[in-house]
């Protein structure tokens, strides 16, 4: 077998090392995605069943994930949402919860937008544009002299 040297080694080092981030980075977006969902489900009224039965283990590795599933019962209709990431747990809920949860799913994407509405024209305000508070560094901030704001003449 043949030993690595020069810069190859620490390439794929870096390159390993790198490739872990990704995984790492991946997988606290997953879980905190998933705590999101967790936090709306139970303000719904989602009933936490941790999967400690050998049904519910089933379910909750049987169910897509980050997917809420309904099931037909004669005196009802429940909806699952099964948790892998954080808890291990089913959330259970019926019809009410259910349309508890889309109105709060409407009321946080809303939030959100109104957030980054008012973080926008405050930057607009304050001077920051989408070129950033220095003018258009691109490839017209290199070769026009005006790009930065400067009036087109000299001023002396």
């Amino acid at each position: 077998m043949k030993v690595l040297t020069g810069f190859l080694a620490p390439l794929l080092g870096a390159a390993a090392f790198l490739l872990s981030g990704c995984q790492t980075v991946k997988h606290e977006i997953q879980e905190s995605n998933a705590r999101t969902m967790e936090n709306q489900l139970t303000a719904a009224g989602f009933k936490i069943m941790m999967a400690d039965t050998k049904e519910r283990q089933k379910m909750l590795t049987s169910l897509p994930a980050d997917t809420m599933s309904h099931f037909q019962r004669p005196d009802d209709t429940y909806y699952v949402y099964p948790d892998p990431v954080v808890c291990s747990c089913l959330y259970v809920g019926r019809q009410q919860e259910f349309e508890k949860l889309q109105k709060l799913s409407v009321d946080l994407a809303n939030s959100n937008r109104a957030m980054i509405s008012h973080e926008i024209s405050e930057n607009q305000q304050a001077g920051f544009a989408p070129s950033g508070a220095w003018g258009n560094m691109g490839y017209w901030g290199i070769t026009n002299p005006n790009s930065m704001g400067r009036p087109g003449y000299d001023p002396e």
